[in-house]
C-alpha cells in the first residue's frame, strides 16, 4: 500500500487582513522615465490592468488568492493624467472612476460592489481600497467642519458596506497627520460599517532621521485596526521597518472601537511571517528581473507564498496581545549608493544620498514577541537582524533571520547560530531565512516521527534521523544540510529567502 503524502499546510486559513497592493506595480509596468512621472502611475490603474488578458490578477497569485485583499491604491478613484500629489481637494471621493473601469457602472457603491465582485470572482479574499485622508472638495484653507466631516464619511462607510468592501489603506492628504482627525474617522466608519478594516499610518519619509513623537504615533495606533510602518527604501527594507516597529513598542496607545492593531510591515514579508505581522505585499512576478526591478524584489515571490502559507497556522496578531520585546544591541545597516531606478528617480529627487557619502539606518538586533531572547554566535563578523515570537493563540512558534546591507552588500544574510529554549515542540515551528545552526532546547524528550515541510510545497518530509539529537530533548538544524538535500529549492528562477516548518506528528493539529 502506498503511503498518504504528509501535508501539514491547511488548505484555508483565517482572514489575515493581508493585502497584495497595486503601487508598486503601478510604477514599475512602465519603462523608467515614464515611472518618473505620476501622472502615468494613475493613468496605469485600470480595468484591463488588472483584469485583462495579460493582467496583474489574471494569471498570477493562484497558491495563495485566497489569503490576500487586492488594494487599489492611488488613481482608482480620480480621472487621467494627475500629476504628482496633484490638487489634494480632488481626492478621497470613494467614487470609482467609470471611464477607467468600465465594467463598473451605477451609483458608486454599485460600482464598488461590481468591483469586489469581479476581484472575488478570481479567488481572492476581498477588496480594498487606497484613502485620501480628507474629502474630495476640501482645500487647507477651506475645510470641512466637524459636522460636514462626520456626514461625508457616514456616506462612505455605508457605501462600502453595502458594496462589501473589506479594507480601507488611509494615507496622505489634508489631515494625515492629524491623530484626533483620524480617530473621528474609524470611530464614525466604525457606526455605520463595522466590519470595515481600518489600517493608518505614520506617514514619514522613507529613512529615519529625526526622532518620533510617540504621542502623536500612540493615538495613530490606538484607532488602527491595522497600523502600517510606512514606505522604505529597498536597501534598508528591514533595518528601518524594524526600527518603526519598536517605536510602537515604546508608544503608550490606547484601544479604541475595538481595533486591535496590528502591525503591517508593507513588503517586509519574512518579517511579518517572524514577527506576527501582517502585510501589504507590492511586488508582482511580471516585473521581476526587468529594467525596473530593484535588487531582484520581483524575483523573490515564493517567500511570499510561504509566509501566506504559514499565516494560515500563525496569522498577524495585535500589538498588545503579548509582551513585545527588542534588544538593547544595535545593527547599522549602510550603503553609499542606491539601486537602479529608484537611487537615480525619486530617491535622488528628495536628497535622500548625499553627493559622495553614505545612509545609515539602525535597529535593534533581535525582536521578540512573546518569548524570550536566543543566544546568537555570529559566525561572519555581521550579524543578521532577528525576528521570533509566539503566537498567542495558536501556541505556534515563528523565526526569521532577516538580510542586512553593508556597504555594496545589499540584502546579504549573515550566517549565525542560534539557540532558543521552547519548553516543549508542542505546535510547528516556522523558520525564515538562511542560518547557520539552529538549536531547539526542549524540557521533555521527542516522541514520534520529525517532519520538515517547505512552505511553497505541498509534501513534508521525514527529518527525524537528521535534526533529533541523541537526547532526544533538542533538535540540531543545520541549514546546509536541509539545502543541500534540495529540500528548500525556491521555484526556477526565483530567489527567494527560504521557509520551512518542522513538527511532531503528533503536534500537527492546530486548535
Amino acid at each position: 500500500m502506498t503511503q498518504a503524502k504528509k501535508n501539514g499546510i491547511p488548505q484555508t486559513g483565517p482572514d489575515t487582513g493581508n493585502y497584495w497592493c497595486t503601487w508598486d506595480t503601478q510604477f514599475r509596468v512602465n519603462d523608467v522615465e515614464a515611472g518618473k512621472n505620476t501622472k502615468n502611475l494613475r493613468n496605469v490603474l485600470t480595468q484591463e490592468f488588472l483584469f485583462g488578458e495579460k493582467g496583474m490578477l489574471s494569471d498570477s497569485f493562484k497558491k495563495v488568492r485566497g489569503d490576500l485583499y487586492v488594494l487599489l491604491d492611488d488613481g482608482w478613484d480620480v480621472g487621467w493624467d494627475v500629476p504628482g500629489d496633484g490638487p489634494v481637494s480632488i481626492f478621497g471621493s470613494l467614487e470609482l472612476f467609470e471611464e477607467k473601469f468600465p465594467d463598473c457602472t451605477g451609483e458608486p457603491w454599485q460600482r464598488l460592489a461590481k468591483m469586489r465582485e469581479k476581484v472575488c470572482s478570481l479567488g481572492f479574499r476581498g477588496l480594498g481600497l487606497w484613502i485620501c485622508a480628507n474629502g474630495k472638495g476640501e482645500r487647507q484653507d477651506a475645510p470641512f467642519s466637524w459636522e460636514e466631516m462626520e456626514a461625508y464619511w457616514r456616506e462612505r462607510a455605508i457605501w462600502c458596506r453595502k458594496a462589501g468592501v473589506d479594507y480601507w489603506k488611509i494615507d496622505w492628504g489634508y489631515h494625515s497627520g492629524d491623530g484626533a482627525y483620524r480617530d473621528r474617522m474609524t470611530q464614525i466608519v466604525k457606526a455605520y460599517a463595522p466590519d470595515l478594516k481600518m489600517e493608518h499610518a505614520l506617514c514619514r519619509g522613507p529613512l529615519d532621521r529625526e526622532e518620533t513623537d510617540l504621542e502623536k504615533l500612540g493615538a495613530i495606533l490606538a484607532c488602527s485596526d491595522y497600523f502600517r510602518t510606512y514606505d522604505v527604501i529597498k536597501e534598508f527594507v528591514f533595518s528601518t521597518t524594524i526600527n518603526r516597529v519598536v517605536e510602537t513598542f515604546q508608544a503608550k496607545a490606547g484601544r479604541h472601537y475595538g481595533c486591535q492593531c496590528v502591525l503591517n510591515v508593507e513588503d517586509a514579508v519574512i518579517l511579518a511571517a517572524g514577527l506576527g505581522c501582517s502585510m501589504g505585499v507590492m511586488r508582482h512576478p511580471c516585473w521581476g528581473g526587468t529594467e525596473t526591478d530593484i535588487l531582484d524584489w520581483g524575483l523573490r515571490w515564493n517567500e511570499v507564498e510561504r509566509t501566506l502559507r504559514w499565516q494560515r497556522i500563525a496569522p498577524p496578531f495585535g500589538l498588545y496581545e503579548v509582551e513585545n520585546k527588542a534588544s538593547e544591541g544595535l545593527l547599522e545597516d549602510w550603503t553609499g549608493s542606491l539601486a537602479g531606478p529608484d537611487g537615480q528617480g525619486w530617491l535622488k529627487d528628495i536628497g535622500i544620498l548625499p553627493e559622495g557619502g553614505t545612509i545609515q539606518q539602525k535597529a535593534p538586533a533581535i525582536l521578540a514577541r512573546n518569548m524570550e531572547f536566543p543566544k546568537v554566535e555570529a559566525l561572519e563578523g555581521e550579524q543578521a537582524f532577528l525576528a521570533c515570537s509566539r503566537h498567542p493563540q495558536t501556541g505556534a512558534v515563528s523565526i526569521a533571520f532577516l538580510p542586512r546591507t553593508c556597504g555594496e552588500r545589499k540584502l546579504f544574510t549573515p550566517g549565525m547560530d542560534v539557540t532558543f529554549s521552547l519548553g516543549a515542540l508542542a505546535k510547528p515551528v516556522g523558520i525564515f531565512g538562511e542560518f547557520g545552526v539552529l538549536t531547539i532546547l526542549l524540557d521533555e524528550p521527542l516522541e514520534g516521527r520529525i517532519y520538515l515541510q517547505d512552505l511553497c510545497r505541498e509534501e513534508a518530509v521525514d527529518v527525524t534521523g537528521i535534526v533529533v539529537a541523541d537526547t532526544s530533548n533538542k533538535l540540531v538544524i543545520d541549514f546546509a544540510r536541509l539545502k543541500e538535500k534540495g529540500w528548500l529549492d525556491n521555484d526556477a528562477g526565483d530567489m527567494s529567502a527560504p521557509g520551512f516548518m518542522l513538527w511532531q506528528e503528533e503536534a500537527l493539529c492546530i486548535r
